[in-house]
């Protein structure tokens, strides 16, 4: 898969030295006037979009998350024996909304995000067709931060699947991978 290094820009956390989140870039120029965001997102029902299919997301601007497991240089015994996968606490950048005050008293109280769910769109034959989905389940908020008009959320999951979805050129599906962990009990599906 090619990368278009043009859509995509970066922005700093604020308060933290080095750490930046991929985003896409809002100065694209597009040839319509009329585009469907790359990148959605929703979170439990607290979301809302005009989008046909995605009435409960909203526009992603930006995220990145990483998977780990730790291992040593000897190839012989490469794990830990504590070598549990583990997963970093996942930047998640959106527009500001009504939501805000609800995703803050869901972090002010400790009450989980049931499902945060991370869509990629292609349009293929005129449709929009999912060509990737990330869903975290039983999340905790972190933090929330507010950068004029982005909200920056930084959530904890305890499982994570991920769904890759290939197309033919006729917009017929032809097959996808999933793949599966749960962090809390370590197994794998």
């Amino acid at each position: 898969m090619s990368h278009n290094y043009t859509q995509y820009g970066t922005i700093p956390l604020a308060g933290e030295t080095g750490i930046t989140i991929p985003v896409v870039d809002p100065h694209i120029k597009h040839t319509n006037s009329v585009t469907t965001p790359e990148w959605m997102i929703s979170i439990d029902k607290f979301l809302s979009s005009s989008i046909d299919g995605y009435e409960d997301y909203t526009e992603l601007y930006g995220w990145v998350a990483e998977q780990a497991r730790l291992t040593k240089g000897s190839t012989a015994t490469q794990l830990f024996s504590t070598a549990a996968v583990q997963h970093s606490n996942i930047l998640i950048v959106i527009p500001n909304g009504l939501y805000l005050p609800l995703l803050e008293t869901a972090m002010n109280a400790g009450s989980n995000l049931a499902r945060v769910k991370i869509v990629r769109l292609a349009n293929i034959t005129d449709l929009k067709v999912p060509i990737q989905e990330v869903e975290y389940m039983n999340c905790k908020i972190d933090s929330i931060q507010q950068k004029l008009d982005e909200i920056i959320l930084s959530i904890r999951p305890e499982t994570r699947m991920n769904t890759v979805v290939q197309y033919a050129q006729d917009g017929s599906k032809l097959g996808q991978n999933v793949s599966f962990f749960d962090y809390v009990t370590g197994k794998a599906k």
